[in-house]
Protein backbone atom coordinates (compact mmCIF):
# COMPACT_ATOMS: atom_id res chain seq x y z
CA UNK A 1 0.00 0.00 0.00
CA UNK A 2 1.38 3.09 -0.56
CA UNK A 3 2.09 5.68 2.09
CA UNK A 4 3.04 9.37 1.85
CA UNK A 5 4.08 11.20 4.88
CA UNK A 6 5.05 14.73 5.99
CA UNK A 7 7.31 13.63 8.97
CA UNK A 8 10.75 14.84 9.35
CA UNK A 9 13.44 13.63 12.26
CA UNK A 10 13.01 16.45 14.74
CA UNK A 11 16.92 16.95 14.63
CA UNK A 12 16.26 18.25 11.02
CA UNK A 13 13.81 20.91 12.71
CA UNK A 14 15.93 22.44 15.55
CA UNK A 15 16.62 25.14 13.26
CA UNK A 16 13.11 26.11 14.87
CA UNK A 17 14.15 26.02 18.11
CA UNK A 18 17.10 28.51 17.38
CA UNK A 19 15.41 31.04 15.77
CA UNK A 20 11.53 30.62 16.45
CA UNK A 21 9.28 31.82 14.12
CA UNK A 22 7.06 31.05 16.22
CA UNK A 23 5.83 29.53 19.13
CA UNK A 24 2.23 28.82 21.78
CA UNK A 25 1.75 26.38 24.16
CA UNK A 26 -1.42 24.53 24.94
CA UNK A 27 -2.99 22.58 27.92
CA UNK A 28 -6.13 21.43 29.19
CA UNK A 29 -7.62 24.04 31.69
CA UNK A 30 -11.58 24.28 32.80
CA UNK A 31 -12.43 20.73 30.89
CA UNK A 32 -11.28 22.98 27.81
CA UNK A 33 -8.02 23.33 25.55
CA UNK A 34 -6.47 26.42 26.02
CA UNK A 35 -3.54 27.56 23.38
CA UNK A 36 -1.35 31.12 23.93
CA UNK A 37 1.20 32.62 22.27
CA UNK A 38 4.66 32.24 24.04
CA UNK A 39 8.42 33.74 24.43
CA UNK A 40 10.17 30.55 24.28
CA UNK A 41 14.55 29.76 24.24
CA UNK A 42 16.19 26.27 23.75
CA UNK A 43 19.12 26.85 25.99
CA UNK A 44 21.35 23.59 26.89
CA UNK A 45 18.90 21.31 25.00
CA UNK A 46 15.93 22.40 27.80
CA UNK A 47 13.16 23.74 26.15
CA UNK A 48 12.31 26.86 28.24
CA UNK A 49 8.71 28.73 27.61
CA UNK A 50 7.54 32.20 28.91
CA UNK A 51 4.31 32.94 29.55
CA UNK A 52 3.04 36.79 30.46
CA UNK A 53 2.74 37.49 33.73
CA UNK A 54 -0.82 38.85 33.45
CA UNK A 55 -1.86 35.49 31.26
CA UNK A 56 -5.38 34.51 33.14
CA UNK A 57 -4.38 30.76 32.76
CA UNK A 58 -1.43 28.93 33.22
CA UNK A 59 -0.58 25.04 33.05
CA UNK A 60 -0.60 23.69 36.68
CA UNK A 61 2.82 21.94 38.10
CA UNK A 62 3.56 18.38 36.02
CA UNK A 63 0.55 18.90 34.00
CA UNK A 64 1.14 17.61 30.26
CA UNK A 65 1.34 20.76 27.80
CA UNK A 66 2.24 20.72 24.36
CA UNK A 67 4.42 23.07 22.66
CA UNK A 68 4.30 24.08 19.38
CA UNK A 69 7.46 25.51 17.09
CA UNK A 70 6.04 26.22 13.83
CA UNK A 71 6.59 28.36 10.61
CA UNK A 72 5.28 29.36 7.03
CA UNK A 73 1.82 30.38 5.84
CA UNK A 74 1.55 28.47 2.79
CA UNK A 75 0.98 24.45 2.34
CA UNK A 76 4.77 23.68 1.07
CA UNK A 77 5.99 26.31 3.58
CA UNK A 78 4.96 24.45 6.77
CA UNK A 79 7.64 23.29 9.35
CA UNK A 80 6.97 22.57 12.98
CA UNK A 81 8.33 21.09 15.78
CA UNK A 82 5.65 19.45 18.35
CA UNK A 83 6.84 19.11 21.62
CA UNK A 84 4.13 16.72 23.91
CA UNK A 85 5.86 16.98 27.76
CA UNK A 86 5.03 17.97 31.01
CA UNK A 87 5.86 21.14 32.79
CA UNK A 88 7.82 22.68 36.24
CA UNK A 89 8.68 26.05 37.52
CA UNK A 90 12.27 27.46 35.34
CA UNK A 91 14.20 30.67 36.28
CA UNK A 92 14.40 33.26 33.39
CA UNK A 93 17.17 31.78 30.76
CA UNK A 94 19.68 35.09 30.34
CA UNK A 95 18.47 37.56 27.89
CA UNK A 96 14.73 36.42 28.35
CA UNK A 97 12.27 38.57 28.88
CA UNK A 98 11.30 39.77 32.06
CA UNK A 99 7.78 40.03 32.54
CA UNK A 100 7.06 36.22 31.98
CA UNK A 101 6.55 33.06 34.08
CA UNK A 102 9.04 30.68 32.95
CA UNK A 103 8.48 27.09 33.01
CA UNK A 104 10.61 23.92 30.84
CA UNK A 105 8.52 21.34 29.59
CA UNK A 106 10.31 18.06 29.60
CA UNK A 107 9.56 16.06 26.92
CA UNK A 108 8.06 12.98 26.56
CA UNK A 109 7.57 13.01 22.89
CA UNK A 110 8.84 14.62 19.99
CA UNK A 111 7.69 15.07 16.10
CA UNK A 112 8.29 17.27 13.22
CA UNK A 113 6.72 17.53 10.06
CA UNK A 114 7.89 20.04 6.73
CA UNK A 115 4.97 19.75 4.03
CA UNK A 116 7.68 20.76 1.39
CA UNK A 117 9.35 17.57 1.86
CA UNK A 118 6.01 14.99 0.92
CA UNK A 119 7.73 11.78 -0.34
CA UNK A 120 6.08 8.23 -0.45
CA UNK A 121 7.47 5.99 1.99
CA UNK A 122 7.60 2.02 1.67
CA UNK A 123 7.05 -0.37 4.74
CA UNK A 124 5.46 2.12 7.40
CA UNK A 125 2.11 2.12 8.65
Amino acid sequence: MKHITRDIDPVDAHDLLERVPRACLSFACDDRPHAQPIAFVWCDGRYLVGLPETAHLQPAIDQEVVLLVDEGVHFFDLRAIYIRGHVKPAEAPPDAPVDRLWFEVLPLKTVAWDYGTLREVHGES
